[in-house]
């Protein structure tokens, strides 16, 4: 701050002139000091702002990427546990497939036991023949169907 220097008066100049001239450069001279000091300061937080968005926006990324890898690791592990799921489904049914068969076969050589052993007796299959012609019926698509009546009828 600037304190204004006392003029000395000379005979030319009147003693009243001289005291407003430095009454209005000291008010000048204030205003101008304020206005200084004002824009200083509002430059300093408009530095800190800007430096507070940079850092906010640095902020901003680094969470978006963590929640970003955060929903990928997720989504790995859903899809990991899903896979293992999959994976015992497909065994258990392989399992149960792998059983019926192992039945399938048994009852095939069991009924070809039964077959051989009822060889030189006479049986009526007659009941079997049909349910297996029915449900050959069943398991046949309309044309074939069709198909078989023809033949049937002819």
């Amino acid at each position: 701050m600037t304190t204004p220097m006392p003029q000395r008066r000379t005979p030319e100049a009147p003693a009243d002139a001289s005291i407003a001239d430095s009454e209005s450069e000291a008010e000048v001279t204030m205003e101008d000091l304020i206005r200084r000091l004002i824009d200083e300061r509002v430059a300093s937080l408009e530095q800190e702002i800007a430096d507070l968005e940079r850092t906010l926006e640095e902020v901003d990324n680094f969470t978006r990427i963590s929640l970003n890898e955060r929903k990928i690791k997720q989504s790995q592990e859903s899809l990991s546990e899903f896979s293992d799921s999959l994976t015992g489904f497909a065994e258990k049914a392989f399992n149960n497939i792998n059983e019926l068969e192992d039945r399938l076969d048994t009852h095939a050589l069991l009924l070809a036991a039964i077959l051989d052993a009822l060889d030189g007796e006479d049986l009526d299959l007659t009941h079997a023949q049909r349910y297996q012609e029915d449900q050959l019926v069943m398991n046949m698509t309309p044309d074939e169907r069709l198909e078989e009546a023809i033949e049937r009828s002819s």
